[in-house]
């Protein structure tokens, strides 16, 4: 009450109003400090009458229940989630230190550490995590080319001219020249996936997902094929069914202490007396790792690290192209001219898409990739390769 010149009308008004004002609320505790302290102003007021002492004490009697009332409680700032869990942290951090698991209590609401969910924990990377596959290799160390027939037929000599030295008026001898037709049938490889018209339109990458990984299996047919295919029914011919198997020769039981290395040297050597110069060498990659191991009886490495090609990048040895792949059975090598063998494309690799059977009934589509080929090397040329097992020609060739 600033202003003394107050009538007791006036006091009595407004004391009327903080107690209605109050009663309007559920007051706070300096809502309450501050009517206490208005109601001990007003009661020392020099104006008195038997209205003001009323309504003073009609004042305090409020105050009193107010102060018991269930209306009033504590004012305490709850704060962000965040806030209390960093509280609560604060409080209880021994207990994690000891390894334990932490419950923090928020009013009604209880965070442990976990979190069941993912999508808002989670951004996508772009891109789908595939499944290894050998790099193609071989294939493209071949001579590649295209046909446009079921058969490709090609002209072999048999026999060859001969020729001699002769004197003076002496007759000349006669030679003689032969040749077959020899012919090699396309062979087709193909891969098939079927997949649900609402997968593919529902997730944007999964059709050229399907298309690129159904191509990579085809290439990874063709590079196994083109080494290993037997020729027997729909298998391509392959490197290894026609290559010549190592022959010790003039090596055999000559070289001391022998290893990988001395026998691929061997294998060399026995193509060049084919009349071949062969250009790589086909390895499992443990086997490659193991050339670069083989140590002497005294720690050294007997043969350090593979001469890089600084044109192609890729590993040399003994001047000829070092091609490891898990196509080539751990244990085995393969030397040989590579391009003289012959990868001809009939139908490259291409995609289709249609229904097979009820596929249009349950909404599904089939998708299919495929590819017509043929790999041969010609019967003259298979002395260009040399293969054989290391074990096999190590004992061959090792001194005793």
């Amino acid at each position: 009450m600033e202003n003394p010149n107050v009538t007791p009308e006036q006091v009595v008004e407004k004391i009327n109003t903080m107690f209605g004002e109050a009663m309007q609320k559920a007051a706070t505790k300096e809502d309450l400090t501050k009517l206490s302290s208005e109601v001990a102003e007003l009661k020392s007021l020099e104006i008195k009458s038997s209205e003001i002492e009323k309504a003073v004490a009609k004042m305090e009697g409020a105050l009193e229940a107010m102060k018991e009332s269930a209306k009033f409680q504590k004012e305490e700032k709850v704060g962000s989630v965040g806030e209390q869990v960093v509280k609560g942290y604060s409080s209880k951090l021994d207990v994690i230190k000891g390894g334990h698991n932490l419950d923090l209590e928020v009013k009604a609401t209880t965070i442990i550490d976990d979190y069941t969910g993912t999508r808002a924990l989670t951004e996508l990377e772009v891109g789908v995590n595939k499944i290894a596959r050998q790099v193609p290799l071989i294939q493209n160390l071949v001579s590649r080319g295209t046909t446009s027939s079921k058969f490709v037929t090609y002209i072999q000599q048999t026999l060859a001219s001969t020729a001699s030295w002769i004197g003076e008026g002496t007759a000349k001898l006669e030679g003689d020249l032969k040749y077959a037709e020899v012919t090699k049938e396309v062979k087709k490889v193909a891969g098939l996936i079927k997949v649900s018209k609402e997968m593919l339109d529902d997730l944007d990458f999964v059709r050229s997902e399907i298309n690129t990984d159904l191509m990579e299996t085809i290439t990874d047919q063709i590079e196994n094929n083109v080494l290993n295919g037997t020729g027997v029914g729909a298998n391509l011919e392959g490197i290894l069914v026609n290559a010549t198997t190592f022959a010790a020769g003039g090596f055999a039981a000559s070289v001391v202490d022998a290893n990988i290395a001395d026998v691929l040297r061997c294998a060399i050597a026995q193509a060049e007396t084919n009349k071949f110069m062969p250009t790589h060498i086909i390895l499992h990659p443990r086997d490659v790792a193991k050339i670069h191991l083989t140590k002497t009886a005294q720690g050294e490495y007997t043969y350090g690290a593979f001469v890089v090609n600084p044109l192609t990048g890729q590993p040399q040895m003994m001047s000829l192209t070092v091609v490891p792949t898990t196509w080539m059975t751990e244990g085995t090598f393969l030397v040989g001219d590579m391009k003289r063998d012959n990868l001809k494309f009939r139908e490259n690799m291409n995609i289709s898409v249609g229904y097979v059977n009820d596929d249009f009934q349950k909404n599904f589509v089939s998708i299919l990739c495929e590819a017509r080929l043929v790999n041969y090397i010609k019967a003259n040329d298979y002395g260009a390769f040399i293969k054989g097992s290391i074990a096999t020609a190590i004992a061959a060739i090792d001194k005793p």
